[in-house]
């Protein structure tokens, strides 16, 4: 199984596969942010463990429009 993510880094649309059993939209930005290279686990001291703040740190280093769904 697993998950397509699909998100815009710097303008530029990204479509990967995730193998994942399922995801949610925090584990989905956090994949994000990693596999863009926006941030990785050294860049922050601590993930912020709400999504909307995540959200916030994404928008801040131009991570946008982050979708996933189940692959077929």
């Amino acid at each position: 199984m697993s998950v397509t993510l699909c998100y815009t880094y710097k303008g530029k649309r990204v479509v990967t596969k995730v193998a994942v059993e399922s995801m949610t939209p925090h584990t989905a930005l956090c994949f994000a942010l990693l596999q863009s290279g926006a941030s990785d686990d050294q860049s922050q001291e601590g993930w912020p463990h709400s999504y909307e703040r995540l959200l916030e740190v994404a928008l801040r280093l131009e991570l946008t429009d982050v979708r996933f769904h189940r692959s077929i």
